[in-house]
């Protein structure tokens, strides 16, 4: 029975990979519901999407069938993400390259059969881009993680010094996650001006980044912080000062509302990790 709640990494592993795909083949159809909600016309099919529906020829028990696999593919792929800093340099490189592939490929066929990629290949680029963002931040937190654990290691060993954590102003804690924010919040936001340049209205600067990326990058970090460090108050400051310059060189004024969603997700996020880290900290000293 023992073995049953403390099962081995492969079991856990195949566990997380069959619960992520029950969970998204379940949401597909809910997300696929909610859009035909959307639509204004009326006789839409509940469970697919009309024009899908319309452009393949399929019976819609078929393209009902494809949706739920492509979410349960999806899913198993997003639960069977093993730790990325497993094995040689090589070996992590092509792990996450294949990976990335699939899991790639399984979105992008989610996307489509959600009637979502029916515009054009800038649709199609934005979709995918918004993926593999997500995917980048996650894969670079997971790599912050095993670094953290394997510093750790070291000050048992007594190889490095030991270095304070739950300090809500301490800098060297989270200096990788500042250095993170850095990169993110002051180099995204040029090169989505720079892919909407032909563009007459800036939906990658105006809409997709302030709206959608920043709070999703804020937040998870900001989690991630309050695992590791606790209320490390430094970190949602600084992620709301890091979206000040390009207020004045991409934005305006108006803009600055950027400062607030960056330090309100962070702040969030980091609350909600410290809690968890807290109730890790009390079941340790009860048993």
């Amino acid at each position: 029975m023992r073995d049953f709640y403390e099962p081995s990494l492969l079991r856990r592993q195949l566990l997380w990979g069959l619960v992520g795909g029950l969970l998204a083949m379940t949401a597909v159809p809910l997300t696929v519901i909610w859009l035909n909600s959307l639509s204004v016309m009326p006789g839409d099919p509940l469970l697919v999407r009309a024009s899908v529906l319309e452009a393949t020829g399929w019976p819609w028990q078929v393209l009902l069938a494809v949706e739920l696999a492509l979410g349960f593919g999806f899913g198993v792929t997003v639960g069977l993400a093993v730790p990325p800093m497993e094995g040689s340099g090589h070996a992590v490189a092509v792990r996450t390259a294949l990976h990335l592939l699939v899991s790639s490929a399984l979105f992008a066929g989610l996307c489509w059969v959600c009637g979502l990629l029916w515009g054009s290949w800038q649709t199609w680029l934005t979709l995918l881009g918004m993926y593999w963002f997500a995917y980048a931040v996650v894969w670079l937190l997971r790599y912050l993680h095993w670094r953290s654990e394997l510093r750790r290691i070291r000050e048992r060993l007594g190889l490095a010094q030991p270095e304070t954590s739950g300090e809500i102003w301490s800098l060297r804690p989270i200096r990788g996650y500042l250095a993170l924010a850095a990169v993110v919040e002051l180099a995204v936001p040029p090169v989505l001006r720079l892919l909407e340049q032909s563009s007459d209205i800036p939906v990658l600067t105006g809409l997709l980044y302030p709206y959608v990326l920043l709070p999703f990058f804020c937040l998870v970090t900001g989690w991630s912080v309050g695992r590791r460090q606790g209320v490390a108050l430094l970190y949602p400051v600084a992620c709301g000062l890091l979206t000040v310059p390009h207020v004045f060189l991409l934005y305006h004024e108006s803009a600055l509302f950027q400062a607030w969603v960056a330090a309100g997700f962070a702040l969030g996020g980091i609350l909600a990790g410290a809690l968890v880290r807290q109730g890790k900290e009390h079941a340790r000293e009860k048993t």
